[in-house]
């Protein structure tokens, strides 16, 4: 009886109503970690989220990516109206809207330089998923976005540059995977193309304020031997060096203080 008396005494209420105070902050904190847009129709639905921390801390990028993802939002539901009204009518209702959801994950940062995966997901009515990278590197001193020909001359198809990127992420995943020959498939997933290479992100250094290599994302294929896989590959610079232009030597130092790179890690 003297420990029910003790639950229920003003000072036992006051310490559950903090306790359950808490418990709605921690609850509601995930919606306050992003900020989301979106845009709908009958035909298909589609949002983008994004870090609280880039509005804060990286307002320029925020900007132009804000702008980009409504433009790109518009875009994906008038393909699903585009298809809606393609598909033959088999019976009312029988039109499965389309799902787009696009967020970004940060991977690295400086004073300078800021790196950001952006994991787009598209869901096509009953089909399964499909996941997709882009991989933003953004120059905080002159606003600008960074592809790879920023940091490596010739930075082209078949360039020896990109062979070399290539060769080492063949051997990584090669590992990764545990496969004893190069399979037909994994010499594809990492020829040595643009638009993979560009899928870079930098990566972080031993040495503070510095870069150690590019981190290359690879998504999870749709089917054969890697299907549902996604890879993320760090290449320290010693591997490039060569090709590294004049002006971005000095951000590559140190050896790479990889972090995993977990889908799971995304908001929504």
């Amino acid at each position: 009886m003297r420990s029910l008396k003790l639950l229920v005494s003003p000072a036992a209420l006051c310490l559950w109503a903090i306790c359950f105070c808490i418990g709605v902050s921690v609850l509601g904190s995930n919606a306050a970690r992003i900020i989301a847009f979106r845009q709908e129709n009958k035909f298909g639905y589609a949002k983008t989220s994004f870090p609280l921390h880039m509005k804060r801390w990286d307002e320029p990028l925020f900007d132009l990516l804000a702008a980009r993802a409504k433009n790109d939002m518009a875009e994906f539901l008038k393909g699903a109206e585009q298809d809606a009204n393609a598909k033959p009518i088999e019976s009312e209702g029988s039109w499965k809207p389309y799902a787009e959801a696009v967020s970004f994950l940060e991977v690295f940062r400086t004073l300078s330089f800021v790196s950001y995966l952006e994991v787009t997901t598209v869901t096509q009515g009953d089909t399964q998923p499909a996941v997709a990278f882009r991989a933003i590197n953004f120059d905080k001193n002159s606003g600008k976005e960074l592809g790879l020909s920023a940091f490596i001359e010739g930075a082209a198809d078949r360039s020896a540059a990109l062979q070399a990127l290539s060769d080492y992420a063949r051997a990584d995943i090669k590992e990764q995977t545990g496969e004893e020959e190069e399979s037909d498939e994994l010499i594809d997933l990492t020829k040595p193309d643009l638009n993979i290479y560009e899928r870079f992100t930098l990566c972080p250094s031993t040495k503070i304020g510095k870069a150690a290599g590019f981190t290359i994302h690879f998504p999870p294929a749709m089917s054969g031997p890697y299907a549902g896989s996604d890879f993320h590959v760090t290449i320290p610079y010693t591997a490039f060096a060569k090709y590294l232009k004049p002006g971005m030597k000095p951000l590559f130092s140190g050896e790479p203080r990889a972090t995993e790179v977990s889908l799971q890690d995304l908001e929504s």
